[in-house]
Formats: C-alpha cells, structure tokens, sequence
C-alpha cells in the first residue's frame, strides 16, 4: 500500500469535476457535406493540431498480408503528386513551424497535421489533402519503403523492450484479426505489391471509417471550411465493429528469446468494452498500481526491493475488447524475475479479494484529476485524449463524464471489476529474455 504519512492535506472525499470550459476549451461538433464527423476543441491562441483517424489499421490487413496497413502508413506520407518526395511534402509545412506525421495500431490508421500559427490552418488541410487524396505510390518508393519497415521489424526484434509489443497482440488475441502483427513478418512484408497497396487505400480511405478532430485557436466553421475545401474524400458506408471478442487462453505464457541477464515482461488480463463505469474503476486500479513514482508496485519493486528499475500499469481499449496491463522488466538472475511476478500476483489477488484501501482510491483520484490540468496544456495532448472518446471507444465522453466518473467511482465498484476480471484462470504473461515459460509460475 502506499504510504500517505507526509501526504497534505489529502482529503477522505476528493471530489472534483473537469470540463473543457475549465481548462479553456470549447468543443464543437459538426458535419462535412460527405457525412465525416468534424470535432473542433477550440483553445484560443494556440497551435492547431489536425488528426485524421481512419478505422483502417492491422486488424483489417488482408490475410496472408500482414502490414499492408502499416505499409500504407509509409506511402502516405511518402510522396504526392504535388510534392513527389517525403522531404518536399514535410519542408513545405515545416517552414511554418509545423509538422505532419502518420502512426497505425490494432485498430485505426491515423494522419496528424500541425501549424503553430492558428492563421495558417489552411496549410493543416492542405498538406492532408496531399497526403490522403493524392499520394503517388510511386513504385521506386515503394521499395524504398519496403526496405525501410523491413529494417524497422529488425529494430524491434533487436530490442526486447519493443518488441514486447509484437508479442503483445498475439499473446491476448490469439487467432484473432486483432492479434496480428501491426509491422507483418519479413515474408508478408515482402509479399505487399503495389496493387495490393492501393486496394487496401481504396477500401480504408473513405469518409465512413474517418473521425476529424482539431484542437487549437480555429473556430469550428473556419476548419469547416477548410475541411470542405480539401478534406472531402469518397464517401462509404459506415464501419462498425461487432461486440465482443471471444477470449482464448491456448498460449497463456508467450516468450521470445533474447540474450543476457534482463527480461522484459508484459502482465495482464483481459477486460470488457461495455460498461464506463467499470473501465474507469480498472483505470484507477492501473494508476494506484503502477501510475508513477508513489504507485504501489513502484513502491514495493524498487524502493523496497530493488527487484526493477521501474513499473508500468495501464488499461488500452478497442472497439470490441479492452486490457489491463502491467509493464516491467527485471534480472532473471538471483530468482528475480519470480519474486517480481510475485509481487505483482500478491498486489493483483489483494485488490480482487479486498478491493483498494480508500487512502489508495481518494490519492490517485486526486492524481488523476489534478494531473489533467497539467497534461492539456499542448494541443497535441487534447487530440490524443479525444481519439478514441471521438470515435466511440473510449467513451465516457469528454472530459466532463470521465472525471465525474472517477470523482463517483465508489470502492465497491473497484472490487467489483478488480474480481471479475482479476482471476487465477485468466491472466497473460508475455516476455522478451533469455527464459522459458516453465521457468515461472503465476500465483493467482
């Protein structure tokens, strides 16, 4: 537990809630006239941060070519036909003291725009403009490209670190579109043609699957515009993703070999896509657990033990399934790495059989909530908060529902998801190191 001895003025009933207007931001909502959602959090003087979320990431790959998503990812900012190289597209929004950018995960492909200057917005849906309606794929860059995700795959399967997360999908969604590859192997990768390439932008790239949300010094009916002028891209049916993925705990342990003394481990459960209330209870259970330097196994881990450098613990969620995961990394010398795991086992089984110590719960709601007022400051920060509460993942919705969420968060309700999801039967273990699964034994 943690230790509140020197802890002031840390109140039994922390109760606060946070809305945008609070932290001087407006949210607006509106329609393009091709149906795409446009969100504007308007925060006045500040930089604009531009983000185009498509529901086009690795769980959509075709079969057998794993990475198209990623690969796509690449292309897009790789060359258009105004600005045929990846240098000339980023120079001409740079010199304006912005920036573009482009990420894929499980679930979604995601284009970013920047400009520090709200008055140069049009540059923001210009350059998107390049990137998503006139991208070249043109066939030298291709394999350009081509050998540059290949070098990345061999980036992360060098470093154990990164590479949990390649383990990560397949450990916790085994069989599943979901629990492939992001990056694909070196054969998939090798496999992806050009054609390949552009059926799966023809398909991902449409107004059904893309969610547009703005924070910065724009009002709404100015990125409106701008938006109608260049972001009007082919319209599509709506994707909706089904509920709720089966589970399947074939493979509880998965281990990927690395040499030396460290191992790199992922723990964790997988949780529901239902209730709001009940994610927000896992999220503060991740937050006392592993939620900074006071947390409860940074405590014990390191300031007692000296078992880890550091620990992580956090909840991720998709359209139709969420997970609970604690992050950490230990000698497998000295029986480290069990004591380690049985630490965390104790922590886990402690909360599902007693649920947290109010002390525990008021300090991280205070942490949580106070925290924001610091973390929103950057344009940047409040787009990446409202991705997924945007696109209908992550609701509670805004920031007004999640910290009244978690102000009425009750400890019943903490033990409560803590004991359905936190048990002996249902526990995943992912590690990169120089060990075996039958080296270890979980405790629940």
């Amino acid at each position: 537990m943690m230790d509140f001895e020197n802890v002031e003025n840390m109140g039994m009933s922390f109760e606060e809630v946070l809305s945008p207007e609070d932290l001087g931001v407006t949210r607006n909502e509106t329609e393009l006239s091709n149906g795409t959602k446009l969100v504007m959090l308007e925060k006045p003087n500040a930089p604009v941060n531009l983000r185009a979320t498509f529901l086009g990431g690795q769980r959509f790959d075709p079969v057998g070519k794993e990475g198209t998503s990623h690969f796509l990812e690449h292309m897009l900012v790789a060359g258009t036909v105004r600005f045929p190289s990846k240098d000339k597209l980023a120079a001409h929004i740079e010199q304006y003291g912005g920036g573009l950018g482009a990420s894929t995960s499980n679930e979604t492909l995601i284009i970013n725009s920047s400009v520090a200057d709200p008055s140069d917005i049009g540059l923001c849906t210009e350059v998107m403009h390049e990137m998503l309606l006139e991208p070249l794929f043109d066939p030298r860059t291709i394999e350009m490209e081509r050998g540059a995700i290949l070098k990345e795959l061999g980036d992360k399967r060098s470093n154990p670190n990164r590479m949990l997360w390649e383990l990560y999908p397949t450990l916790f969604f085994k069989g599943q579109d979901i629990g492939r590859s992001t990056l694909g192997s070196e054969s998939t990768i090798k496999s992806i043609t050009r054609e390949d390439l552009i059926n799966f932008y023809s398909k991902a790239i449409t107004s059904g699957r893309l969610t547009l949300l703005a924070c910065g010094g724009v009002g709404v009916n100015t990125i409106k515009e701008f938006a109608e002028r260049d972001l009007i891209i082919p319209s599509s049916q709506e994707l909706h993703i089904p509920n709720q993925l089966p589970i399947n705990r074939e493979t509880p342990i998965l281990v990927e070999q690395f040499r030396g003394d460290q191992v790199h481990l992922l723990f964790g459960f997988r949780t529901g896509s239902g209730d709001e209330s009940e994610k927000i209870a896992l999220n503060i259970i991740a937050n006392a657990l592993g939620g900074g330097r006071s947390s409860i196994l940074q405590k014990e881990l390191r300031y007692e033990r000296g078992l880890t450098y550091g620990v992580n613990s956090f909840t991720l969620e998709e359209s139709d399934t969420g997970v609970f995961l604690i992050k950490t990394s230990t000698s497998k010398s000295n029986d480290s790495l069990q004591k380690v795991l049985d630490v965390i086992s104790d922590e886990v089984r402690r909360i599902a059989e007693n649920g947290l110590p109010m002390k525990d719960i008021e300090f991280t709601k205070k942490k949580m909530i106070k925290s924001l007022r610091m973390r929103l400051q950057a344009s940047e920060n409040w787009v990446n908060m409202y991705t997924d509460w945007e696109r209908g993942v992550g609701a509670p919705f805004g920031i007004t529902a999640y910290t009244l969420g978690i102000s009425s968060c009750t400890p019943e309700m903490i033990k409560s998801a803590a004991q359905k999801y936190f048990g002996k039967d249902k526990w995943y273990l992912g590690m990169c190191g120089d060990v075996s699964a039958d080296q270890v034994k979980v405790n629940l």
